[in-house]
């Protein structure tokens, strides 16, 4: 079983990445010239991949050397040597750029650097958690998503529920793979009952899943996510309290 001070140390490892991305990006971002957002966009999409490609291949190494951690702490036997995942191809960086690079022939130029770092964070940490769900899958175990800190969002929970249901993109229905920017999930491999960090708790959060569904009257996922945080308010870090 993973220890959660062991899932804690890895969660502050992909931390101080977070810490170093956003550190770099933001200045970067403050020597451009908004005052030619087209020099600035061009200078982005150059920046931006390469930013996310080199700490997310350390996010990867990260993920690597958790799960051989992991597969200790399980007894595994037989030889199998984790291997890292391919980053987020570079074509969906730049798309993102584009997008937000509206923001550039705004009065408001500054405004765009807040969606680049939510986006840069989800980019540096993908290969980390495509490293964890690629190797599972190539070892025929299964992997959770286990929430970390005091609180985790309304989406996480969700897919926190679902037990470790995922072995493939198939299994996970698309949404398994899905992260946002500033998630502190970690991707847990799981092969036996025992592999359970002591405090994930998916049948409860299958209860409150179920709950929400039901106040939703809906089984679409940001349908089920806005009512949880109804539902839920104080156990969710995107809680809405209605009174």
């Amino acid at each position: 079983m993973v220890e959660r001070a062991q899932l804690e140390d890895y969660r502050l490892a992909n931390k101080e990445l977070s810490r170093l991305v956003k550190r770099d990006l933001t200045a970067f971002f403050g020597s451009l010239n908004l005052s030619r957002p087209e020099v600035a966009r061009d200078a982005l999409l150059e920046f931006l991949p390469l930013l996310t490609a080199q700490y997310g291949d350390i996010a990867g190494s990260l993920a690597v050397e958790f799960y051989e951690e992991m597969r200790a702490a399980d007894g595994a036997r037989g030889r199998f040597t984790p291997l890292a995942a391919p980053g987020v191809p570079s074509e969906a960086i730049e798309a993102k750029v584009k997008y937000l690079a509206g923001h550039l022939w705004t009065p408001s130029p500054e405004m765009m650097l807040g969606g680049l770092l939510t986006a840069a964070d989800k980019y540096t940490k993908q290969p980390g958690r495509n490293t964890i769900a690629y190797n599972a899958q190539r070892e025929g175990v299964r992997w959770a998503r286990v929430p970390t800190g005091s609180k985790t969002c309304s989406f996480c929970l969700i897919l926190a529920s679902r037990d470790a249901v995922f072995e493939s993109k198939q299994s996970a229905g698309g949404d398994g793979h899905r992260y946002h920017g500033a998630c502190d999930c970690a991707t847990v491999r799981i092969s036996k009952q025992s592999d359970y960090p002591s405090d994930y708790l998916p049948d409860d959060y299958a209860a409150k899943y179920q709950q929400a569904r039901d106040a939703a009257g809906s089984g679409n996922i940001k349908d089920i996510a806005a009512a949880m945080r109804r539902e839920f308010p104080d156990l969710v870090n995107d809680g809405v309290h209605t009174h």
